[in-house]
């Protein structure tokens, strides 16, 4: 799984990067990001105009009566969510990149680590996205879910579960809701484990009641 993750993002550089229109309210730099907080998000929609916006983390499906759907929707399954009745429409249609610095999992002793890359580059973790709303008098609220997969590398000697991981290739496809679903998942499951295996990672303090740079930093135990 992943229930917590990092993102100080350079805005300009990754909206630059997509094409993408930047658009208000995106999150301020946050080391220790939890479910239902604002993360960003890059999204592509059907006209194809992409967009680098904000989304609440948990993904509500847009025919929801309620949010409180009583199970998390922070992860969904990559080997599944085409399958699964909360997450099939969105990993047809709306499918997402969710820029990081990184992420942290917890070790069976619950010991945090961070997972990052070797370069100050952004993670492009593959993301699920649907509006809702509360209402026909609410406004409309976009939501997001993180993706996982079986763990590789570093990341299985801490947790059975990881983000997948988009290659920089696999991106525009990624976000294009006309591509074929299920070819774009099969690459995207195959290929990104890969980038995951070239990840560094380390020990840090625990999270509790902390949200500054520091948190990433390694310890020893």
């Amino acid at each position: 799984m992943c229930g917590r993750f990092a993102a100080s993002l350079d805005y300009p550089s990754l909206a630059a990067r997509f094409g993408t229109a930047m658009e208000g309210g995106l999150p301020s730099p946050s080391w220790n990001i939890s479910p239902s907080q604002r993360i960003a998000v890059i999204a592509q929609d059907e006209q194809g105009g992409r967009h680098l916006t904000a989304a609440t983390w948990g993904l509500v499906p847009t025919a929801s009566p309620t949010r409180n759907l009583g199970y998390p929707t922070h992860n969904a399954r990559i080997e599944s969510a085409l399958s699964k009745q909360t997450f099939a429409a969105a990993a047809r249609a709306r499918r997402v990149i969710i820029p990081a610095t990184g992420y942290y999992e917890w070790s069976k002793d619950h010991q945090p680590y961070y997972f990052r890359k070797n370069s100050q580059e952004a993670l492009l973790i593959a993301g699920l996205c649907s509006w809702w709303r509360e209402d026909e008098d609410s406004p409309w609220e976009l939501t997001a879910t993180i993706l996982t997969t079986e763990a590789v590398g570093r990341a299985a000697e801490v947790h059975h579960r990881m983000p997948v991981l988009i290659p920089d290739d696999l991106a525009e496809e990624w976000m294009d809701p006309s591509s074929d679903a299920e070819e774009v998942f099969a690459r995207v499951a195959e290929e990104g484990p890969t980038l995951s295996r070239r990840l560094l990672s380390h020990p840090v303090r625990p999270l509790t009641g902390r949200d500054d740079a520091g948190l990433t930093d390694a310890i020893s135990i």
